[in-house]
């Protein structure tokens, strides 16, 4: 294990944007994980545990303490299931599963990070989730200096949460996917449901669709930065969702898989009453072609963004009388 000192950050991240951690280590076992812990606690440092750096975004001073990267490696297929570490690439275990001819992650294409991250956040698109295909998770508990199974149940899943999210002590080390190699086509989202309402799709198709769909509503990152939607869409009871669709009639309301709550769409609230595509501070704006989305010119800087997101923040609760939480982790 090798601790290194000032590594910028930016670089690590979605956003590129960031100041350097102080302490930094690239941890590719269990037992490194361990020693980092220890290498913090001796030194009396906060720990930040990073993935593929899709859903944060660091300070332009950087992170006092240390930063563990995540790089456990390995991918194991049993018959319909696949075993993946938390530093895989999420996007690599989808396209395997759709050249393998298997079922249940096809709808999750082209989501940037790692399976890691894609557990603690319990994400999701287009009409699918991650808690839909996962049958447990092992983590390093740091409390008890051991490994933890937890089935699906224990990681209390929920719209875009996990007992990962709130718990310091667990750092998830790998996770386990059941699928079908039974055709079973997630066509609930409404332009997959458009652009296949003549055929039934293969794998590969809902695949491409779904990057095609992507590539059009997030920016280019090779271009500029961005941690796709930056806020959550509100969870409201029916009761609530019911009144909001009074006020204003053409906003679609969604059903999730996770919670018996509706699911408000921010974005077109952002779109169709607040306006504000093109927005912009500094070198933040919100996205043109998804309003959800926050996107950085390179050179923009982490006050730019959260400027950004307050005046966002405020808008909403003025004008529609709700308060908004950021998906993206700040730092």
């Amino acid at each position: 294990m090798q601790i290194e000192e000032q590594v910028p950050l930016a670089p690590l991240t979605t956003f590129h944007i960031g100041g350097p951690a102080k302490f930094f280590v690239r941890v590719k076992t269990v037992e490194e994980i361990q020693e980092s812990l220890d290498y913090a606690r001796d030194k009396k440092l906060r720990v930040q545990v990073l993935g593929g750096g899709s859903n944060v975004l660091f300070s332009d001073a950087g992170f006092d303490g240390l930063v563990k990267k995540i790089e456990l490696r390995d991918v194991v297929k049993d018959a319909d299931t696949y075993v993946a570490a938390a530093g895989e690439s999420w996007d690599a275990l989808v396209e395997r599963a759709v050249r393998d001819g298997l079922w249940g992650l096809e709808n999750l294409s082209g989501i940037p990070g790692s399976v890691g991250g894609a557990v603690v956040q319990n994400i999701g698109a287009y009409g699918a989730a991650l808690s839909q295909t996962l049958v447990w998770a092992e983590a390093y508990d740091s409390a008890t200096s051991a490994l933890v199974h937890l089935t699906a149940d224990q990681c209390s899943f929920g719209y875009r949460d996990s007992v990962f999210k709130h718990s310091e002590r667990l750092v998830v080390v790998r996770a386990a996917f059941t699928l079908s190699p039974s055709p079973a086509p997630n066509l609930e989202y409404r332009d997959l449901a458009e652009r296949f309402k003549a055929e039934d799709p293969s794998l590969q198709a809902i695949r491409t669709a779904v990057l095609d769909i992507r590539a059009h509503k997030f920016p280019d990152l090779a271009k500029e930065g961005t941690a796709g939607s930056f806020f959550l869409n509100p969870m409201v009871p029916r009761a609530q969702a019911r009144a909001l669709k009074e006020r204003y009639p053409d906003m679609p309301l969604f059903d999730m898989p996770e919670t018996p709550d509706v699911k408000v769409p921010l974005g077109w609230l952002l779109d169709h009453v607040l306006n504000l595509r093109g927005t912009a501070v500094g070198g933040a704006r919100v996205f043109e072609r998804q309003a959800l989305v926050i996107a950085a010119t390179r050179g923009a800087t982490a006050r730019d963004v959260n400027a950004l997101a307050q005046m966002i923040r405020q808008g909403v609760r003025r004008t529609i009388g709700i308060d908004i939480h950021e998906e993206v982790k700040i730092l």
